[in-house]
């Protein structure tokens, strides 16, 4: 049984509002993940700067520290 044009288009509307509404999820995610990861790293150089380490001294960076 083949669908006809309404009913493909019905179909593709449908699959794009669905597309479209993952996206914006997927990408507020992201966003959350982003300012998470910066917070880590403001953990990271606090405690370098409590230990007596400045961070122009530090050979790591917080970002090569996190990734250790």
């Amino acid at each position: 049984m083949a669908m006809n044009t309404e009913e493909l288009k019905s179909n593709f509307d449908e699959q794009l509002a669905t597309t479209e509404k993952q996206i914006s999820e997927l990408e507020a995610n992201l966003n959350k993940a982003r300012e998470y990861r910066t917070k880590l790293l403001g953990g990271l150089e606090t405690l370098q700067l409590l230990n007596g380490e400045s961070t122009e001294e530090s050979t790591a960076t917080p970002e090569e520290t996190l990734a250790e």
